[in-house]
Order: structure tokens, then sequence, then C-alpha cells
């Protein structure tokens, strides 16, 4: 075990209804309520039953089950068939399995997907 890192799980259970931002490491997934923004340093689940609703959501890679309404910025976003989507995606990897709902746009394929858009 020594030099390795310790994988860390932040689990929201199904009743559970976080109000405020949530920032965390490692691995999280959301069954419950999150409303507010999301940073994670590592991979986000978001549960079938889960629901995140908020300005921005960030990680390295974001699955989607339920439903989001937020904007993502990441590596890698998949939206799953059962994914409810409103807002924006930034992502390298966009994969959306049929029947999703996505509504918004994309920018993805490209290294400068993740870069901070220029204002006018």
């Amino acid at each position: 075990m020594l030099g390795r890192k310790k994988r860390v799980l932040t689990y929201l259970g199904p009743e559970t209804e976080v109000l405020g931002d949530l920032k965390a490491r490692g691995q999280v997934r959301v069954d419950g309520l999150v409303r507010g923004s999301v940073w994670v340093e590592g991979e986000l689940e978001v549960g079938c039953t889960g629901r995140v609703e908020g300005e921005r959501v960030e990680a390295q890679a974001i699955q989607v089950h339920g439903e989001v309404r937020a904007d993502l910025v990441a590596e890698k976003v998949f939206l799953a068939k059962t994914a409810r989507l409103t807002g924006n995606v930034r992502a390298q990897a966009l994969e959306v399995e049929a029947g999703a709902v996505f509504v918004g746009q994309s920018v993805a394929g490209e290294t400068r997907a993740l870069e901070a858009p220029k204002e006018a």
C-alpha cells in the first residue's frame, strides 16, 4: 500500500439533499439532490435518482444517469440513456447514448474545449 493513493468515495444517498456548492476529491456518486455547483478532483457519477441543479459541474470525468441542470466541464462526459441534461458541455470526449435528453450546446474533441471561453 505504500506509495499508492487511497481512493476516496463520497456518496450522497437518495434521501440526501445538499443546499450549496460541493467540492470533493476522488470518486463522487450523487443519488440525491445537490442545489449548487459541483467541483470534483476525480470522477463524478450522477445516479438514476440523482439530481444536480447549479451553475457549473466540473470534474475529470462525469457520468450522468439522472438529471443535471448545469454547465459541464470535464475531460470525458458520458450521458446514459436515462440522462436528462440541460446546460452546455465542454469536454475532450462526449458520449451520448440513444435515449438521453440533452438540451444545450457542446464543444468537444479538442484540448481547447476545456479552456475558458474568451470574452468578445
